[in-house]
Order: C-alpha cells, then sequence, then structure tokens
C-alpha cells in the first residue's frame, strides 16, 4: 500500500484519509486530486508566465542595445506562449516525480507531456530559424551578390522542413517507437515513394539549378514561353512570376529549368522601335526637317544611348512614306521603359504638330468611272 502524502498530518480525519487513500482507476484518490489540481493551476497560470515572459523581453537590454542580433529578431517573435506551455509542462513533470504516478499511467502520461513538450520545442526552434532568416537577409542585403538574397530564403525554407521532420520522429520517439526501424520499412516503400514523388522530386532539382545557374532572380523581368512579368519567389516547387495585369503566375522550377528564358531585365539598354507612318503629301524637305529634328530631340535625353539613335526615312509603304526612329534606353525597370517612351513619343506629337506633318491612317480611296453618253 503506497503511503499517503500527508498521511502523518493532523489537519485531516481518518476517515477522509481512508478516502483519499482508496484506488480508484489504478490510482490512490490523493493523486488524482492532486494531479487534477496541477492541469487547472497549468492552465490557469499559463497567461502569468506568458506575460512575465513579454515583460521580461519588453526589458531586455540586449534587444536594444543590439537590435540587429539574433537574439533581438528571435524575441521580437510570438515566443512567449510556446515558453509559457514549456514552463507548465516542466511543472507537470516535476509533480509528477513528486507523487510517483502508478504503472503504466506514469509511462502514458509522460508519453503525452514529452509530446506536448516537443511540439512546443518545435514551435520555438521554428520561431529562431525565422530569427536566423532574417539575420541573414540582412547580411546578404549588404553585399553585391544578388545570389545569396535568393538563397536565405531557400534555405530557411528547408530548415524548417528539417525542423518539422526532426521534431516529428523525436515525438514519435518519446511515444516509444524505435524510429530506426520504422525508417528502415519505409525504405522498402522508397521505390513507389520515388515513383510517386517524382515530379516533386524535379521540381526540387529544378529550383536548384535555377539557384546554381542563376538565369533570374527575384525583380527581373522574365518571358517564360508566354508567361512575362516580374519574377516574385523562387520556392521548392515553383516559380511566381507577377503579370503586367498584376496576376500571379506559377510556374513549377522543373519546367522554368527545361524552358528558354528571355531575362528583360539583365539588358544593359533597352531597346525602342518604331515606324512612323508620314503621308504620301508630305515634300521631301519636310520629311528631312522633321528627320532632324526628331532625332536632335531625342539625343537630348540623358537616358539614351547616343550611337543608337536613328531617325531615318526608310521605307515606300502602301500608302505611308514610313520613318524609322530607333534607340536605346538605359534603365532598369519595365516602369521607368514606359514612362520614357511616353515621354519621347509624346515630344514626337508635338515636333510633328508643330511642322505640321500628318501620320497617315488606312483609308480607301474609290473611283467611279460614270457611264459615257
Amino acid at each position: 500500500m503506497e503511503k499517503f502524502l500527508f498521511e502523518e498530518s493532523h489537519f485531516f480525519s481518518q476517515e477522509f484519509t481512508a478516502l483519499l487513500r482508496h484506488s480508484v482507476f489504478i490510482m490512490p484518490n490523493w493523486k488524482w486530486i492532486i494531479l487534477l489540481i496541477a492541469i487547472v493551476l497549468g492552465v490557469i497560470l499559463r497567461p502569468a508566465f506568458q506575460f512575465i515572459i513579454k515583460e521580461i523581453k519588453s526589458h531586455n537590454p540586449w534587444i536594444k542595445r543590439f537590435p540587429n542580433s539574433f537574439t533581438a529578431y528571435f524575441f521580437r517573435l510570438e515566443v512567449e506562449r510556446p515558453l509559457a506551455w514549456i514552463v507548465v509542462a516542466l511543472c507537470w513533470f516535476a509533480v509528477d516525480d513528486a507523487i510517483e504516478l502508478t504503472g503504466k499511467f506514469e509511462l502514458y502520461y509522460e508519453h503525452v507531456l514529452k509530446a506536448f513538450l516537443a511540439i512546443h520545442v518545435i514551435r520555438l526552434v521554428y520561431h529562431a530559424v525565422d530569427a536566423l532568416s532574417y539575420v541573414l537577409a540582412n547580411i546578404a542585403a549588404k553585399t553585391e551578390s544578388t545570389m545569396d538574397d535568393q538563397l536565405v530564403p531557400f534555405a530557411s525554407k528547408i530548415l524548417k522542413v528539417l525542423v518539422v521532420v526532426l521534431g516529428v520522429l523525436i515525438v514519435l520517439q518519446s511515444f516509444g517507437l524505435n524510429v530506426m526501424s520504422l525508417l528502415a520499412g519505409l525504405g522498402l516503400g522508397g521505390l513507389a515513394l520515388a515513383l510517386a514523388a517524382q515530379d516533386t522530386a524535379a521540381n526540387l532539382f529544378g529550383s536548384v539549378t535555377i539557384l546554381i545557374d542563376n538565369p533570374c532572380k527575384i525583380g527581373d523581368w522574365v518571358k517564360v514561353k508566354d508567361v512575362e512579368g516580374t519574377v516574385e519567389e523562387i520556392g521548392f516547387r515553383s516559380t511566381r512570376i507577377r503579370t503586367f495585369y498584376n496576376s500571379v503566375i506559377t510556374i513549377p522550377n522543373a519546367t522554368m529549368a527545361k524552358e528558354t528564358i528571355d531575362n528583360m531585365g539583365v539588358r544593359p539598354a533597352r531597346r525602342i522601335r518604331q515606324v512612323l507612318g508620314l503621308v504620301y503629301e508630305t515634300s521631301p524637305e519636310l520629311i528631312e526637317e522633321f528627320c532632324s529634328r526628331v532625332r536632335y530631340h531625342i539625343l537630348q535625353d540623358e537616358k539614351v544611348v547616343k550611337d543608337t539613335v536613328v531617325v531615318s526615312f526608310n521605307n515606300f509603304n502602301a500608302s505611308t512614306l514610313d520613318v524609322l526612329v530607333n534607340f536605346h534606353l538605359q534603365v532598369y525597370t519595365g516602369l521607368e521603359e514606359l514612362e520614357h517612351q511616353q515621354r519621347l513619343f509624346l515630344d514626337i506629337l508635338k515636333i510633328a504638330a508643330e511642322m505640321k506633318v500628318d501620320f497617315a491612317y488606312p483609308t480607301s480611296t474609290v473611283y467611279y468611272r460614270g457611264a459615257q453618253g
């Protein structure tokens, strides 16, 4: 017979002591009562622990002194909730040791507590990966290379997957499962799993190829098959491209690795080419003067590559006299290109209006031969 924790106490009557020592479901009543009180107190006190941890965070001098450190980023995240639950779980373990739970119930109780503790430790480590990602992203932002800017989020996702997988294995181990035997058993179905996941594996290798070969980076304007837009994210499975009509198209990385990628963002200069159709009534002298004025105006723009400017009458079309306008702009974004192009085109229209140069548009002339008298 197990000894009652307060058996020597004079506060309890013999009858009440006997009731407390009476066993229900393999344990004495007094152990059930203490365990229930401990669980209820843990749930009630958890917000208080959370508040204390939050206060410690807010008054931590390290965060104020080193705002860009790992510790500062870590404590800026919502870590107080998992930390509070970890404290509560450790208290419940202490109660288990104090009252010495009985037999298999103690085993099940400890398994559940270990799993509960492991879940919140995983949450804490998950936040730590986020904090590490912030620190590495800040370091990467200070370097000239753009490859590390893409590797940081990629590595962060890999670490998070490893944290979750290892955490699940630890939880399974806490329940007494032989994880190594389980992994060996999974190896028997490895071939079937590989066949089922071949697309996923192809996309993963595609993402590695993109990061190593670096055909494009986040922020580049690219064309992939019939998709055109700005690269927003290069992930595990796919690359997300923001189109110019503001939708997001997701392309599997296996496709990105195989297709031809036209990276418009790495052009040292962007070509602007336009053919201006003048009416046939325009005199040669007016065409020559118009070309000279347009050429001179384009050359004044600081973004124009001077030796690429061509403004010349170059074709007798069916219904127009064609003037070729061709030049390159040293700009880095699509929006900047469009803004410069619009301004120059509007200036060309103003020059044409001042010189009374008319642009041709599709017309039809009908010749009618009336009946002869």
